[in-house]
């Protein structure tokens, strides 16, 4: 019964750790220009804004829902985007434009902060403009999901990767990485955790798996980033221990 028991706890364990810390709530506006609950926003899920509105936005609630106090990191990736636009992003602070280095938030228990995405132009309604964001917990991803600016005409293309995998990991001695794109233009970087790229390696087939030797990389926690036409298109942790 008490080798039961703690099965039980170990897999509660697990499930908690695994569970995410975030909830993020889309937020309108009434007639009188106050804030309104819209939905929830669902990891990778996919918000579409149209550019024809007089101020394009998306305007959301980012909410702790875990039991202490987080630091909650942010960061912002553009695609696709045609000239002329201007997006700002407001996580603790505003900043613009494309170079978006917040710092991380602090939220207790239940806690809640406004994130917010605005987009202008003088191209409207032929604008359009792909935003990723990505919530970290404690230096990990947490949450992760795309704002579309633009209409039915605008060209907006989802980012071009399809498959990423990372094994071993942990990895000790070599890491495979296998990887299905779009395009041909790709590259695979490797960052240490102060975001220092480290490796870099070009991906000369849409398909395939780049095998990276680590041994002799330091220990403890990199992330790699695939980038398809010199922007990055998606990150995830790798771990080095031996």
């Amino acid at each position: 019964m008490k080798k039961y028991i703690l099965f039980l706890t170990a897999i509660l364990c697990v499930y908690l750790s695994s569970a995410q810390v975030l909830k993020i709530n889309q937020m309108g506006h009434d007639d009188d220009y106050q804030r309104v609950f819209v939905k929830e926003v669902q990891h990778g899920e996919v918000i579409e804004i149209a550019t024809v509105e007089d101020y394009p936005e998306f305007d959301s609630d980012v909410i702790n829902m875990s039991n202490g106090v987080q630091s909650i990191g942010l960061k912002i990736e553009v695609f696709n985007y045609t000239e002329g636009i201007d997006i700002s992003v407001c996580w603790g602070e505003c900043l613009n434009p494309w170079n978006f280095d917040f710092r991380p938030v602090e939220l207790e228990k239940d806690g809640k902060e406004v994130f917010k995405v605005d987009y202008s132009t003088n191209k409207i309604p032929e604008s359009a403009a792909w935003v990723t964001c990505t919530f970290l917990v404690d230096d990990v991803e947490d949450f992760v999901f795309h704002v579309k600016f633009g209409d039915a005409a605008a060209s907006v293309t989802e980012p071009t990767i399809t498959t990423n995998r990372a094994y071993p990991n942990p990895a000790s001695s070599v890491v495979n990485i296998d990887y299905a794109l779009n395009k041909k233009d790709a590259q695979i970087a490797l960052y240490n955790i102060l975001g220092v790229q480290v490796y870099a390696q070009t991906l000369n087939s849409t398909e395939g798996t780049a095998k990276i030797n680590v041994a002799d990389f330091a220990q403890g926690i990199y992330f790699y980033t695939i980038k398809v036409d010199g922007k990055a298109v998606e990150t995830k942790k790798l771990v080095i221990s031996r």
